[in-house]
């Protein structure tokens, strides 16, 4: 019964913290309102999380730990909860691929991605090494300014590709996804090749 009363105070906690929240006149910074005292013992749960911060709220409860019906959230959480969520995130600034005009479905690949499909996929899948080899060694050419070791990598990649180790060849186009994918659809995706 006791962990049954102390799950309805998380959760009741949380419901308080996430309708709870307004904003500040000024300031622009959240605050939040707590229940007003009772009688009754409170408890305070340690950290709660809301919205990636941690709130202290205090829910009273009754001596056997049920929690007191003017802990409920207000008629304005809706309101509070929707501006909340409709506010950006200051934490994660916009990348190139958020604006993309290929490169991520039902948009067109774009053009190193449409080349890879067309040129490096047939011959890993039909263990073509020659074939691959070939599309390696062209891929050499496709490095932007700054990707240091790309040449490189896709040399030997090629390298393998020609000694019959299909292995090492994929291992080769691992390592540059891993070292610049990511890079590359941010700063380049839409670059022609």
């Amino acid at each position: 019964m006791l962990d049954r009363a102390h799950s309805m105070i998380i959760v009741l906690a949380l419901a308080t913290a996430a309708c709870s929240k307004t904003e500040g006149p000024t300031s622009g910074t959240s605050t939040t309102s707590t229940p007003p005292p009772s009688a009754a013992p409170s408890t305070t749960p340690p950290e709660l999380p809301s919205g990636g911060q941690a709130v202290d709220i205090a829910v009273p409860v009754t001596a056997s730990g049920t929690p007191i019906a003017s802990a409920a959230p207000s008629a304005s959480a809706p309101a509070a909860k929707n501006a909340a969520s409709a506010a950006p995130s200051a934490s994660a600034p916009p990348s190139a691929s958020a604006n993309a005009e290929c490169g991520t479905k039902p948009l067109p690949d774009c053009p190193l991605q449409a080349w890879m499909k067309a040129n490096t996929n047939p011959p890993i899948a039909a263990n073509d090494l020659p074939a691959l080899a070939t599309a390696l060694d062209k891929t050499v050419g496709f490095a932007p300014p700054g990707y240091a070791n790309w040449a490189s990598i896709a040399k030997d990649g090629a390298k393998a590709a020609r000694a019959g180790d299909m292995t090492a060849a994929k291992a080769s186009c691992r390592t540059c996804h891993d070292q610049y994918k990511q890079k590359y659809k941010d700063e380049h995706r839409a670059r022609k090749i």
